[in-house]
């Protein structure tokens, strides 16, 4: 009777023991995922935010760049274009003169000398018809 007993108490036992722990183990799987879900919906709004910022951040970098730039060719670059101009302009008169002088040189000479060459076959044109 004793055995009997202490089967039926271990039956008496154990089922509500166990159906307690399956109670207990879907609402802690519950309450596991409600916090999961929670944590994980935080983690994504701050990612969200650092992005956000870091975008922001990245705009206003890159105006000041082009702002930096702008304000470079609308300045700076035009005065030093000016002195590099002025400066190139100065010795490119020079080349030019000489280079023109050459070739003027060579052009009135080169006429004269046809000139002379004409003149010289008229005269003897000339001579020979009226000779």
């Amino acid at each position: 009777m004793h055995k009997e007993m202490q089967k039926q108490m271990n039956a008496m036992v154990s089922v509500p023991v166990t159906k307690e722990g399956k109670r207990l183990e879907g609402s802690l799987g519950r309450n596991m995922e409600k916090v999961v879900k929670a944590h994980t919906d935080a983690l994504w709004a701050r990612l969200q935010e650092e992005n956000a910022k870091q975008e922001k951040l990245e705009r206003d970098r890159t105006q000041q760049i082009t702002n930096l730039i702008s304000n470079y060719v609308n300045k700076d670059m035009v005065s030093i274009l000016e002195k590099i101009i002025k400066k190139e302009i100065s010795s490119i008169g020079t080349t030019i003169t000489r280079s023109l002088s050459q070739v003027i040189e060579k052009t009135i000479s080169s006429a004269i000398t046809e000139s002379f060459q004409v003149c010289i076959c008229c005269n003897l044109t000339l001579d020979y018809r009226y000779g």
